[in-house]
């Protein structure tokens, strides 16, 4: 037993690691996106200013002159299409047809819809949630380079419209008091089943994309196996 501690204790280590990376990556994903969505609100928000300022000037300049009256009615709608150009929904994956979404198209509404659903999860659920965007984030290619039939893209597509949804929508259902104070009769509490629930998901997700890069892997390594023999053969 004592030989497989330094082994056991290298693995819990890779193990954190790669838990930090993915906890990492997809933080700084959100963030990627929360700028690009800002980005959106203020660059609509200065062509609503500049068009309004267009079209008070050019009405100006055909009545010879805009009058005082309407130079009120500027100073009071140009800074409201301002903010109206900024507070105007950014567009993206339509969440409500996740149920009728290709497998290629899930990665990236389940993405949207777990952001959305974030605030309403346990605070102890972000790990998993992380580490599931991540999973996405990968899927999101994957799966598009495999017909929607794929057995590995119709599994995905099974648990990303509708057992995941289901899980986390059954969740939120459950009054707030009742989440982490009743105990079930298997001994968790909503909250840790939510939780639990989550890592499976994270887990067959993982399953899942390493099943598409099996061929990718095997051809690297066949690839790699090929290279060493032929010029290592020419170097001896």
């Amino acid at each position: 037993m004592a030989s497989n501690a330094p082994f056991n204790e290298a693995e819990a280590r890779r193990r954190r690691l790669a838990r930090a990376e993915a906890m990492q990556l997809a933080r700084s994903r959100r963030w990627e996106k929360r700028k690009a969505a800002m980005a959106t609100r203020v660059t609509r928000g200065m062509i609503a200013f500049f068009t309004a300022i267009a079209a008070f000037t050019v009405y100006g300049w055909m009545v010879d002159g805009m009058g005082l009256g309407l130079f009120l009615l500027a100073i009071l709608l140009v800074p409201m299409a301002t903010i109206a150009g900024m507070l105007l929904p950014v567009g993206g994956p339509d969440v409500d047809a996740m149920d009728k979404a290709a497998p290629a198209e899930l990665p990236a509404i389940t993405e949207s819809f777990l952001e959305r659903k974030r605030k309403a999860l346990p605070r102890l659920a972000a790990p998993q949630l992380d580490g599931i965007a991540v999973q996405l984030a990968s899927l999101e290619i994957q799966l598009t380079r495999v017909a929607p039939d794929h057995p590995v893209a119709q599994d995905v597509g099974r648990l990303l419209s509708s057992h995941l949804p289901e899980l986390v929508d059954r969740y939120t259902r459950i009054p707030p008091l009742q989440r982490s104070s009743v105990v079930e009769h298997d001994g968790r509490t909503p909250e840790l089943t939510v939780i639990d629930g989550l890592k499976t998901v994270e887990a067959e997700l993982a399953r899942a994309s390493a099943q598409l890069a099996e061929q990718d892997r095997d051809g690297l390594r066949i690839q790699g196996k090929f290279l060493e023999a032929r010029y290592k053969e020419g170097q001896g």
